[in-house]
């Protein structure tokens, strides 16, 4: 019986919430640094046939204070589903895998399964935040060795020219494919050879050094062969299977130093499967209802709450120009954002003493503003081939009586440079921060109502840098606030 309710569990689980097993699967399809996710379900029923004899002999001891935790974990992926914050959906449906086995078997079930219910967390399709750091880390080494090595750099931000051409670190050059990888393969290679916590701890931290060191050696090496050969080799797809090739030789050597290391696994010893007596599975067969019930509960309420959500499909007016500035025909420059399904855009110029800006707002009404703030939703995506963003930061803006935060971005593509501020709207509240903006959002679920949200978003051309026009954005940005916030909210009324 334990197996069967270790099963069934994850399988319940995984088939109730259907649509967020689905976004897992398709990301891990699209996306090859999550393709490890098709792997991670049949190595967890591997691990588990390995415990069999262990699961075969727990006597379930079902752990009534671990529905709450269900309760939790079903609340947070409701509203999680209607923010469309992917990844709490996803970290939510698995945790309650492990969650429902303590509930049914106990807490000497969980104890006994803790690393395969654990490894399951690696199919959620997680840690592209780490890619902008990791592409600023291997960006700064690249061009420090290049230096070192003799050859002059010119470098705006992650884009760099040296003699023989130029180069840039992109979402694929980060390495994060690279580090996921040899993590969830560290883990499971720790746990199969090791029995000594330390050992284990030790080898994973490992895996998840080698892997960015590697990357920047394998950078490095593919600008300098780029370099020697006349960009003849490395210049060009080549090099993604070079470093694939390298990645494969250092993860090869890790592995085999890590062997000489292992620790030889005790193996489980058989034992006679428990029997509860008929009281106890008359008690786990409650549990197990209760449990079953209490997972579907919540998808079974998504689908009646959707009926009643907002359906705003309001189109946001013109911008009225304001304290001299005035609209002009024409647009300032063919750049947009890289942003899908907002339910309207405007895009307007407006001048003032010899200044041009361009306003720029992508409206998400209610019902899609979940939508709005997404990974895939920047200002210049990296695969962007017209449009780059070489350099990011912040500044302060002050208008309409209160100072905030925006992002600062420079924008390049063709002949023209663009400095860009860009801040969200998010039902009346304005922040920069994505964090911040689904908090407001979460708020408004909260009461019952999805917030519209808009990205709002200002260029001006500059000769050099953002710094040399960031005066003209901040007083656009503080004479127009109040203009922006009545046309942003006339929509939002509309609902």
């Amino acid at each position: 019986m334990p197996a069967l309710v270790v099963l069934g569990s994850l399988a319940w689980v995984l088939v109730i919430h259907g649509e967020t097993t689905l976004a897992m699967a398709t990301i891990w399809w699209r996306s090859e640094t999550f393709a490890h996710g098709f792997v991670i379900v049949p190595i967890v029923l591997y691990l588990l046939w390995r415990e069999r004899a262990a699961i075969a002999s727990i006597v379930p001891r079902p752990y009534w204070p671990a529905l709450a935790g269900l309760i939790v974990l079903g609340g947070l992926w409701l509203v999680a589903v209607r923010l469309g914050v992917n990844s709490v959906a996803q970290f939510s449906v698995i945790a309650m895998i492990p969650c429902s086995i303590l509930a049914v078997l106990g807490t000497r079930a969980l104890r006994t399964l803790a690393f395969p219910l654990a490894f399951l967390f690696f199919a959620v399709p997680f840690g592209e935040f780490l890619m902008p750091a990791l592409m600023d880390w291997t960006a700064n080494v690249t061009i420090a060795a290049l230096r070192a090595s003799g050859i002059p750099v010119y470098r705006e931000g992650n884009y760099f020219m040296i003699p023989s051409g130029r180069w840039s670190v992109v979402e694929a050059c980060s390495g994060l494919r690279y580090l996921i990888a040899s993590f969830m393969v560290g883990c499971l290679f720790a746990y199969l050879s090791f029995r000594s916590p330390v050992r284990r701890v030790i080898f994973v931290l490992v895996s998840i050094v080698v892997p960015i060191l590697a990357n920047w050696i394998r950078a490095y090496m593919i600008v300098m062969l780029g370099h020697l050969s006349n960009n003849r080799i490395a210049a060009g797809a080549d090099h993604l299977v070079y470093g694939w090739v390298f990645f494969g030789v250092v993860m090869a050597v890790l592995f085999w130093i890590g062997a000489r290391w292992r620790e030889d696994m005790a193996l489980s010893p058989q034992r006679e499967p428990a029997m509860a007596p008929a009281s106890a599975r008359r008690t786990t067969a409650r549990a197990l209802g209760a449990t079953f019930a209490l997972i579907a509960a919540f998808p079974l309420l998504a689908a009646f709450e959707t009926r009643g959500l907002d359906r705003n499909d309001a189109q946001l007016p013109l911008i009225a120009g304001s304290n001299g500035w005035n609209s002009a025909p024409g647009a300032l420059s063919e750049w947009r954002p890289d942003i899908a399904g907002a339910t309207s855009w405007q895009v307007q110029t407006f001048t003032k003493d010899g200044a041009s800006v361009a306003l720029i707002i992508a409206y998400y009404s209610g019902a899609a503003s979940p939508k709005a703030i997404t990974s895939t939703n920047q200002l210049v995506r990296t695969v962007n081939k017209q449009w780059e963003q070489i350099a990011v930061g912040t500044a302060e803006a002050t208008g309409g009586g209160t100072t905030g935060t925006v992002r600062t971005a420079l924008v390049v593509g063709g002949r023209q440079r663009l400095a860009v501020w860009q801040w969200y709207w998010v039902g009346g509240r304005v922040t920069s921060s994505d964090l911040t903006a689904k908090f407001y959002q979460a708020l408004g679920v909260l009461r019952g109502v999805n917030d519209s949200v808009a990205w709002v978003v200002i260029a001006t051309p500059t000769d050099r840098s953002e710094d040399d026009v960031r005066p003209i954005l901040s007083r656009f940005a503080a004479d127009m606030q109040s203009a922006i916030d009545a046309a942003l909210r006339s929509a939002a009324s509309k609902s």
